[in-house]
């Protein structure tokens, strides 16, 4: 035999085992990324495979939203046109609510670490625990989706005289299934009244909608659940969540939410929605987030900085002619009866008492803003244009701030308002008005203290 033959047919021979050895390899790699990759797109799991920046999360949940609040303007301008002279809530403001409701967040963590919130008030109470900037920026972004139009509405159970019958506290009653489910109904795009009393429901309803592409932008469906749950819950009425510490608001909340997905799905079998509320009902620790992160979410809805001009619902500015209003005139109706308010490029007129008191109010609020103060309780900031215009209608204003801060019953918070002007009259009308509604406000929300500058 020939040596210089056989050596080289060893050679071929580890060519040969080495090259199939490769083959073998890049098979298995391939078959470990396609699992992979079949595994973090499995609803079950919610996994995500990657860490993903706030930026790019914004972004990505941006593009997902928008175009649901880019059909508003349209919507609120069908049926009568009642949406026309309605408050903004397109993407500008849920932008801004995102950013607020951070801030607000971070404020109750800071209170939660000091010892100034986070009161165990018992059984059948909900503490507050940390909220996370992640879950609320995202849950800002998309609070307000269901003022498109789209989704269901409750069916009240309506009296001898067709208006809703209410309950002991003064809820609305409404009707249910003989499953115990709440019977739901498809809202018509030209009834804007049901849009708006339902909007928070159909915010959760979209998120619900878009699971797979919030997947994608990296949430979990844990994560999903709870942020459908925050849209839902902005609104006390809506959700049913009219006490945030109360174990039993949220259950009726869960319950409203299935009922919710019960109809949407009847109506859709081919692209079914989900919706676990396990993980809320089960642990404690979730439900206190959950609950913290709704407060921040509300506060950071009303917490509208606005100013003269702002635009209303249809996209069109409003214009408030402050020196028509009559300040001194003790009362809502009076202060807006036979001022001037205009709406559009044709300076439209805007004639309801209701749309005129909060056009007044809001764009006399420019800034709002909360903290922490030096005993660890949450501080809420609000800055008043001028104390002297509009003071009623401000004060109303104001009220809706009080408001939300109540719905956590077992907290304490403190509320500021500040002036950047109050050239009171020599009577000191103006000083006793705001003095008059602090001590109203005491009664209507006792954990709540309303300070001004003079005290």
């Amino acid at each position: 035999m020939n040596p210089g033959n056989s050596e080289g047919t060893d050679k071929k021979k580890i060519l040969i085992l080495a090259s199939v050895a490769a083959v073998i390899l890049i098979i298995a790699i391939v078959a470990i990324c396609i699992a992979v990759t079949k595994n973090s797109g499995a609803k079950s799991s919610g996994a995500v495979t990657e860490a993903v920046s706030e930026d790019a999360l914004r972004e990505s949940v941006t593009a997902i939203v928008k175009p649901y609040y880019d059909k508003m303007p349209a919507v609120s301008l069908m049926g009568n046109g009642m949406g026309r002279y309605f408050t903004d809530h397109k993407f500008g403001h849920a932008d801004m609510v995102a950013d607020k409701s951070i801030e607000a967040g971070e404020a109750i963590n800071e209170a939660l670490d000091k010892g100034g919130l986070g009161k165990n008030a018992g059984e059948g109470r909900v503490v507050f625990g940390k909220t996370t900037g992640k879950t609320l920026m995202v849950a800002g972004l998309c609070h307000d989706m269901g003022m498109c139009g789209e989704g269901y509405s409750l069916t009240e159970i309506l009296g001898d005289d067709g208006k809703a019958l209410r309950d002991e506290n003064g809820n609305k009653m409404y009707e249910k299934t003989d499953a115990g489910l709440y019977k739901m109904h498809q809202i018509e795009l030209d009834n804007f009244p049901e849009i708006r009393t339902s909007h928070s429901m159909n915010s959760a309803l979209i998120v619900l909608m878009n699971r797979k592409a919030f997947n994608e932008a990296g949430l979990t469906d844990e994560e999903i659940d709870k942020i459908s749950l925050e849209c839902f819950a902005h609104s006390k009425s809506n959700s049913g969540v009219t006490d945030l510490n109360s174990v039993s608001s949220w259950t009726e909340c869960f319950d409203r939410m299935d009922s919710l997905v019960a109809a949407y799905n009847a109506d859709h079998v081919d692209v079914p929605i989900s919706f676990d509320r396990t993980p809320f009902e089960n642990d404690p620790a979730k439900l206190s987030v959950l609950a913290a992160e709704t407060l921040a979410l509300r506060v950071g809805d009303v917490s509208r900085d606005s100013a003269p001009e702002a635009e209303a619902h249809s996209g069109e500015a409003v214009y408030v002619e402050r020196d028509t209003i009559n300040d001194r005139g003790g009362s809502i109706p009076d202060e807006v009866e036979g001022m001037t308010m205009t709406i559009g490029p044709n300076r439209d007129p805007v004639d309801g008492e209701k749309d005129r008191q909060v056009h007044s109010g809001e764009q006399n609020i420019t800034d709002n803003h909360t903290v922490v103060n030096e005993e660890g309780i949450v501080t809420h900031i609000i800055t008043v244009n001028d104390g002297c215009s509009a003071p009623k209608c401000t004060q109303q204003a104001i009220d809706d701030h009080l408001g939300e801060f109540y719905s956590a019953r077992d907290e304490e918070f403190i509320v500021k308002v500040e002036f950047t002007h109050f050239n009171d009259d020599e009577d000191g009308f103006f000083h006793d008005s705001y003095e008059e509604f602090c001590m109203q406000a005491s009664q209507d929300y006792p954990s709540v203290t309303l300070l001004y500058p003079w005290d």
